[in-house]
């Protein structure tokens, strides 16, 4: 931010923003990857950032996207992601900074509680399990 000539204004708040949106974003993958598998798991992470940074409003604006960008708009993490730095950066915080702590804090605790009952889940090994069938 400060190496592009930027002055946030809540260089801190900022800052905690960031990592509390880093921890729900890595939770949120770690829920995919418990629930999906690897491969799995990573192809859907990758596909929802794909939809996530067309139509969450921060490279252009979304009114200027297709209208399925326009639908997938107020159900997307990073649209209250870009939200909550605009106000941290502009200086001019108002509600949309708490939903968007408020979206991204359910994100987190949610994804971590969802990949806990999947580990949980998951903890019983069976013969399959250990020895999958491995096929050329």
């Amino acid at each position: 931010v400060l190496g592009i000539g930027m002055q946030p204004v809540h260089l801190i708040a900022m800052a905690a923003f960031v990592l509390l949106t880093t921890l729900a974003f890595l939770a949120l993958q770690q829920m995919f990857v418990v629930l999906l598998g690897t491969a799995a798991g990573r192809v859907v992470a990758l596909v929802l950032l794909m939809l996530q940074l067309s139509s969450s409003g921060g490279t252009y604006p979304v009114e200027t996207t297709p209208g399925f960008f326009q639908a997938l708009h107020p159900f997307m993490p990073a649209t209250y992601v870009v939200d909550g730095l605009r106000e941290l950066v502009g200086g001019g915080v108002d509600q949309r900074l708490w939903a968007a702590v408020l979206v991204m804090s359910a994100l987190l605790i949610g994804s971590l509680a969802v990949s806990a009952w999947s580990a949980r889940r998951q903890k019983v090994w069976t013969i399959a399990r250990l020895h999958p069938e491995l096929s050329v």
